[in-house]
């Protein structure tokens, strides 16, 4: 029995993700990332898109690597890594949803 409890203990750790912590600046990259989708009228498609690779963030977050030579025009090369590092938490994916969301409505 003890075993037992020794694996279902291991398994609910096992994909446990640690909480974003953000920073004033990180805050405000994301409303910057919002308001360069909502510019753009993008932003029912960024949301389906971010809804639908959230299972997949980190997949995600290096399509943004992909991506480097289209969207480093709109940031700088600091904001973009750092970018890039926060779109690996599962946490800023929905913080990124509810800032696209507010400004639609």
């Amino acid at each position: 029995m003890v075993e037992i409890k020794k694996i279902i203990d291991g398994f609910r750790h096992a994909f446990a993700t640690d909480s974003a912590k953000l920073e004033d600046c990180d805050t405000e990259l994301i409303g910057k990332l919002a308001d360069f989708v909502f510019r753009r009228n993008m932003s029912v498609p960024a949301v389906m898109f971010l809804e639908s690779v959230r299972p997949l963030n980190f997949v995600g977050s290096q399509a943004v690597v992909f991506f480097k030579p289209i969207l480093s025009r709109f940031f700088t090369k600091v904001e973009y890594d750092k970018l890039v590092t926060m779109l690996e938490k599962r946490e800023i994916i929905d913080l990124l949803i509810k800032e696209i969301e507010q400004r639609v409505t």
